[in-house]
């Protein structure tokens, strides 16, 4: 009984993660798998952010080539500056749009 109360409490807090990191996503995000990687992007004019809630990759490298491209396909521009927040596997972008 002990085991099944702990695996309730487990599944429990998965759902509420999952619930507060839905919360997160704008409205105007566009889902882009690049790379293995799933992103929310938000473009706002010549800016971008990139959102990756799966914090199990280790492989950064990895990760900041799939958010420059998730970044290009949902903005349909190239990447001029790309930088990692202090949140977790998120992004923010500068755009280079041709006119």
């Amino acid at each position: 009984m002990k085991r099944v109360g702990k695996a309730l409490r487990n599944i429990l807090a998965a759902l509420i993660a999952t619930w507060g990191l839905a919360g997160c996503m704008s409205p105007d995000a566009v889902e882009v798998s690049s790379g293995g990687f799933d992103f929310a992007v938000e473009v706002a004019g010549d800016t971008a952010v990139a959102r990756n809630y799966h914090t199990g990759r280790l492989n950064f490298a990895a990760l900041e080539e799939a958010a420059r491209s998730a970044i290009e396909t949902a903005s349909g521009c190239a990447v001029r500056t790309l930088a990692k927040r202090s949140e977790i596997n998120t992004f923010d972008a500068t755009l280079d749009c041709a006119s």
